[in-house]
């Protein structure tokens, strides 16, 4: 019952925000948040346990990896086709840092939730942010493949 609330809640503020200034990241972060609180079964104290580590781990791969990423990946896309042998090698390196960086995050984030909660609902989390991710390319694609047919 109080993941459906939360669900219903998540939808009404995710869509009042578009207009709002919020960032995509907050905006599929409340999107994503509503969609695990409805995959899988947390009690109350469960839930506040997950929400407050798992928003902090979230926060620091998005800030330390993820927007890195966007950065390296915005950088040498201008001049992916004249980067030497060298260059090349450099940006692989520093991607893979960084998408290490943000498994170690993942690991560290799973190693404190395992502090109070149990093995299986961290798998049931793991899956709920496989699926999540699955539905968001999915819905991305979707309305190009319908335009197509129109």
């Amino acid at each position: 019952m109080m993941n459906k609330i939360l669900i219903l809640v998540m939808t009404f503020i995710f869509s009042m925000g578009f207009g709002q200034g919020k960032t995509s990241f907050e905006r599929i972060k409340a999107l994503k948040m509503a969609y695990i609180a409805e995959k899988i079964d947390l009690t109350d104290k469960e839930e506040t346990i997950f929400w407050e580590v798992y928003d902090e781990y979230e926060l620091k791969i998005y800030k330390e990896c993820r927007k890195k990423l966007r950065e390296i990946r915005k950088q040498y896309s201008k001049s992916i086709d004249t980067l030497t042998k060298e260059e090349a090698i450099n940006v692989l390196k520093e991607v893979y840092k960084i998408e290490h960086l943000a498994v170690d995050y993942e690991e560290e984030r799973d190693k404190a939730l395992l502090i109070n909660l149990p093995p299986k609902k961290i798998l049931k989390i793991h899956h709920a942010e496989y699926h999540f991710n699955r539905e968001m390319v999915y819905n991305r694609k979707k309305p190009a493949v319908q335009e197509k047919k129109d």
